[in-house]
């Protein structure tokens, strides 16, 4: 810790409380805060050869695209603890782990699939 403070010392840097902008008036703290995050993220990252194409490293996969199937479904519900709470659909799990749903949940998940949109809750 010293020898940083001897380095702000030699170079002048003067270092906020943590937690603080620095500036005496309202508008000097809005300038130093913007200032602060421009010199932070305000240009992009320069990576030599970053304009060439990256090759794919992995191109088949095996992974199913299509809709969702009973049995993925039965192996979800499988992994259900009943008696936990429930989740923002407020269902619980033992409503989805025994009654007679399938075919909605189902419904559900491919139309919110096919849509790229998720149901309102």
């Amino acid at each position: 810790m010293e020898s940083w403070r001897v380095i702000n010392e030699m170079s002048g840097c003067k270092r906020a409380k943590e937690g603080q902008v620095t500036g005496n008036s309202p508008e000097e703290r809005v300038n130093s805060w913007f200032t602060h995050f421009r010199n932070l993220l305000g240009t992009h990252p320069t990576v030599e050869g970053a304009e060439e194409e990256i090759p794919a490293v992995l191109t088949n996969l095996n992974i199913d695209e299509g809709p969702f199937t009973v049995t993925e479904l039965a192996r979800v519900k499988s992994t259900l603890k009943q008696g936990k709470s429930a989740g923002p659909d407020r269902i619980p799990p033992e409503v989805l782990k025994n009654c007679d749903l399938d075919d909605i949940i189902l419904e559900i998940c491919n139309l919110a699939l096919e849509n790229n949109n998720k149901p309102d809750i």
